[in-house]
């Protein structure tokens, strides 16, 4: 999977937490549950975040998590679970 710097603003917004049951999960790293990786934050209400990397496909093509940094945390969310701006 490739993996790169990049910065830019996104939010998590109304729909997305609508899609998302409430509630988007923040990660400790760009793994699965299975893969061993913890929730170390939930986001239940709509916020602008820096997206400060991103996890690509093994094919370098299609976004699927992103890093985020936000009131001074960090952590990965999956890609559907922002916008960009």
């Amino acid at each position: 999977m490739a993996n790169g710097k990049t910065e830019y603003r996104a939010a998590i917004n109304k729909d997305i937490l609508e899609k998302w049951h409430g509630v988007v999960r923040v990660w400790d790293r760009p793994q699965s549950a299975v893969e061993g990786a913890e929730v170390v934050d939930k986001i239940t209400e709509p916020i602008e975040v820096s997206v400060v990397e991103e996890q690509k496909d093994m094919y370098g093509s299609t976004l699927q998590r992103a890093k985020i940094v936000y009131d001074g945390k960090q952590g990965w969310v999956l890609a559907d679970a922002i916008s960009k701006i």
